[in-house]
C-alpha cells in the first residue's frame, strides 16, 4: 500500500483532484478493474511533473491512464498511483500540412479534424478507440496503415520528469510497438499529412467505419483486439478455427462476431477475461502450433 508520506506530499503539491480507492473499471473501455490506491487527475503538465517526481522519490509505481482502451486491470486493482490524463492535453493545431495533437486528443476527433481540413493520412484510425498518446505508444492502426506512418515528432516527459522532443528518426516503430522510453508520459505528437480531396477522404473514413462496424462487436464493451496478428495470419481466424467463438466464462465472452475480441456481457471480472485468454492461447497453440501474443496490456494485482 502507498504510505502516508506520499499522500501528504501529493495533496500539498498537486492542484488537480486526488481520490483514493477509486475503481478503475470506471475508466476503461472494458468496464473492468479493481481500485487504485491513489488516483491523480492532473490539471496540466506541472501536476504531471510533480507526480512523477514524488513517485520516483517515494519509490512508488505509477500507471499512466488515458482513454482506457487496450487495457485490462486485474481485480485487485493497482498498488500505486494512477495518473489519469483524459481531459488534459487536448489541443489541436495546424500549420500548413502539419497537425499537432495533444496526447489526450481522441483518435476520432483527430480523424474528424484532419478530414475537415482535407488533410489525408490518418483515415486508417477511423473507429479505433483511445487517444493519441496511447495510439503512438502502441503504434495503433488498421486497414493497412498505422499512426507512425505520418508521425514526425513527439514531446514527452521522462519518468524523471524531464521534457524531451524526439524526431521520428530517433524512434523505432513496428507492428503495435514503439521505442518510446519506458514510463514516459507523452504530451504531444506532430504529423506531416498530405493535402487531399475532402470528399474522397470522407469516403475512405466512411468505408473504414462501415467495415469495422460490420466485423467487430462495437455494441459491447471490450478492450479491442486481444492478440496481435501472427505473421501471415489473423488471430481472430485462428481462434475461430479452434472452435472458441462464443465461449463464455462468467460475464466475459469470446465474441461470436470476431474471434479476437473478448466482450463484457455485464459484470465480467478480470479473472473471467484472463481465463478466456489462457484458453485461447492454449487451444491455438495445441491445434495450430501458433503462439498468440497479447496486444491488450494487463496491469495490476490479483
Amino acid at each position: 500500500m502507498v504510505g502516508a508520506t506520499l499522500k501528504e506530499r501529493l495533496e500539498q503539491q498537486i492542484k488537480g483532484r486526488i481520490v483514493y480507492g477509486e475503481p478503475l473499471g470506471k475508466y476503461t473501455s472494458f468496464g473492468i478493474g479493481g481500485p487504485a490506491d491513489i488516483m491523480v487527475f492532473p490539471e496540466g503538465e506541472a501536476d504531471v511533473r510533480a507526480a512523477l517526481r514524488l513517485c520516483r522519490e517515494e519509490g512508488v509505481p505509477y500507471l499512466v491512464l488515458g482513454g482506457g482502451s487496450n487495457l485490462l486491470v486485474r481485480d485487485g486493482g493497482f498498488r500505486g498511483v494512477v495518473l489519469h490524463l483524459e481531459g488534459i492535453f487536448t489541443q489541436l493545431n495546424v500549420e500548413g500540412r502539419r497537425v499537432s495533437a495533444g496526447a489526450g486528443v481522441r483518435l476520432s476527433r483527430l480523424v474528424a479534424f484532419c478530414s475537415k481540413l482535407a488533410l489525408s493520412g490518418v483515415e486508417c484510425l477511423a473507429g479505433v478507440p483511445g487517444s493519441v498518446g496511447g495510439a503512438v505508444r502502441g503504434n495503433s492502426g488498421a486497414f493497412g496503415g498505422c499512426i507512425a506512418d505520418h508521425l514526425v515528432a513527439v514531446r514527452l516527459l521522462t519518468r524523471e520528469g524531464d521534457e524531451h522532443v524526439f524526431s521520428r528518426d530517433r524512434l523505432q516503430f513496428s507492428y503495435r510497438r514503439s521505442s518510446l522510453p519506458e514510463g514516459c508520459v507523452l504530451l504531444e505528437a506532430a504529423f506531416d499529412l498530405e493535402q487531399g480531396d475532402a470528399g474522397e477522404i470522407r469516403r475512405r473514413i466512411s468505408a473504414n467505419l462501415i467495415q469495422r462496424n460490420r466485423g467487430q462487436p462495437v455494441e459491447w464493451r471490450s478492450a479491442g483486439s486481444v492478440f496481435k496478428n501472427p505473421p501471415g495470419e489473423y488471430a481472430g481466424r485462428l481462434v475461430e478455427k479452434a472452435g472458441l467463438k462464443g465461449v463464455r466464462v462468467g460475464g466475459a465472452c469470446i465474441s461470436p462476431k470476431h474471434g479476437n475480441f473478448i466482450i463484457n456481457l455485464g459484470g465480467a471480472t478480470a479473472t473471467d477475461v484472463l481465463a478466456l485468454i489462457d484458453l485461447m492461447q492454449r487451444q491455438v497453440r495445441e491445434k495450430m502450433q501458433v503462439e498468440l501474443e497479447l496486444e491488450v496490456r494487463v496491469v495490476g494485482d490479483d
